[in-house]
């Protein structure tokens, strides 16, 4: 594929379309959105052409609708000042741009991620404190179009990204009222955080580089993976991202060439469904917590890693459940438990690999009023070393893998015939 080349061709601050409320203008984190690492969440919303509307036209309703859909989202137009967001309005930042050398088509032969970065609407003015949210509209010569969207992750995890895309969406066809709007309160689960509080930052000099590749496994080499990670005895009918994150892991393992570190696979969980009758869905933040297995061993087997998932998810269930249902206590506990993880991986040098599950979410229901993504991607943005992201596929029934590893481990990694028997290379998105 001939590379294309993204032109800018406008940048905007939209503000919202109402002034933000005294007494919402502070926003305080919970010691969760605290720890994130200061990057972005991101997805890319690609669709075919609409005749019915211009680029104008486009352009003008997706703007019009944001300032609308801040109103609601306030904080994602502010500042981050220290461990709060000062709600002071100042705005996001969209990006109007095209492609003219490349129809969308093309380009969805072969969507790699260094080429998806261009439809991002990142730049050197981006700082960790603003903007909070970023935007931008990139049109393709065929009339087709891609909308790359940042959110800053001390404010949104997948699950708040994927439910301001919806609200936004409603709002640009005018149904804003069909769709709940987004509850802002993360530290009703976890304590507030505290600036005295802070986890090591890594130190990048001398950085190894990473890469990021995808990974595709359609329906029927999904089955054949499931049923070869089942086991009769304790996980009969493994789930389609128990199986995945099971044989990615056994290959990460097998890529890394240090033997003498102890590998470590984090798995964030999402919340929200498994405390509903305390978490709404529409809570923004990061409601999340990330189980540990602990592997000291040069090989490990897909079964087994199926039956550890099963039971850390089991862990987590119990670690929740809280008689008389305080989400404060169970906020605690698991705080708690997240620390003595940290203590766990801080006593011994390790090395991590994060699998984390966008699958069910919502994005290719994002319509705009010119119909349904064809495809849908995320992951964050920088990417972060060893953490793999899955998402559905656009047939809704396959999964991708967004995996990023280090260069000289993801050179054996892709190798991988075991791997290979299930999963295939950034094949061509079928549309």
């Amino acid at each position: 594929m001939e590379t294309i080349k993204v032109e800018d061709i406008g940048r905007e601050i939209i503000k919202p379309s109402a002034t933000t409320p005294n007494d919402l203008r502070t926003l305080q984190f919970s010691i969760m959105d605290h720890f994130m690492p200061p990057v972005y969440t991101v997805a890319f919303l690609f669709y075919t052409k609409d005749d019915l509307i211009s680029r104008e036209q486009t352009s003008h309703k997706l703007k019009t609708s944001l300032s609308e859909t801040m109103t609601k989202f306030y904080p994602f137009a502010g500042r981050i000042n220290g461990v709060t967001v000062d709600c002071n309005d100042e705005g996001a930042v969209f990006v109007d741009a095209h492609v003219d050398n490349c129809p969308l088509s093309a380009f969805l032969r072969s969507p790699d991620s260094e080429t998806l970065q261009q439809l991002l609407p990142l730049d050197a003015e981006a700082t960790p404190t603003w903007p909070l949210l970023l935007v931008k509209a990139t049109y393709f010569q065929c009339g087709g179009m891609a909308i790359g969207i940042c959110i800053s992750h001390k404010l949104a995890d997948a699950a708040s990204l994927s439910t301001f895309i919806q609200v936004w969406a409603a709002t640009t066809r005018g149904e804003s009222d069909s769709v709940a709007g987004p509850e802002f309160d993360a530290t009703k689960l976890f304590p507030q955080a505290n600036e005295a509080f802070t986890l090591p930052v890594e130190d990048q000099a001398g950085k190894r580089k990473s890469v990021t590749k995808r990974f595709v496994f359609v329906p029927s080499k999904l089955e054949e993976l499931r049923k070869r990670a089942a086991s009769a005895d304790a996980v009969p009918q493994p789930t389609r991202v128990q199986s995945v994150t099971s044989l990615i892991w056994r290959c990460v393992v097998a890529a890394s060439p240090d033997t003498t570190l102890k590998k470590v696979l984090a798995q964030p969980a999402n919340l929200r469904p498994k405390i509903p009758s305390l978490l709404s869905e529409n809570l923004i933040g990061n409601l999340m917590f990330s189980t540990i297995t602990l592997n000291g061993k040069c090989e490990v087997e897909i079964v087994e890693v199926v039956k550890e998932l099963r039971k850390r998810a089991e862990e987590l269930a119990h670690l929740i459940q809280d008689e008389e249902g305080s989400s404060i206590t169970i906020g605690s506990k698991l705080v708690g438990q997240m620390m003595n993880n940290y203590s766990k991986l801080i006593s011994e040098p390790h090395v991590p690999h994060c699998v984390t599950s966008w699958c069910k979410l919502p994005l290719y229901k994002a319509c705009f009023g010119w119909g349904s993504p064809i495809w849908v991607a995320g992951n964050v943005a920088p990417a972060l070393d060893n953490v793999t992201v899955l998402i559905d596929s656009n047939d809704g029934q396959g999964i991708e893998a967004w995996v990023t590893l280090y260069q000289e481990d993801m050179s054996l990694f892709e190798q991988s015939t075991e791997l290979l028997a299930f999963a295939s290379l950034n094949p061509s998105v079928l549309i």
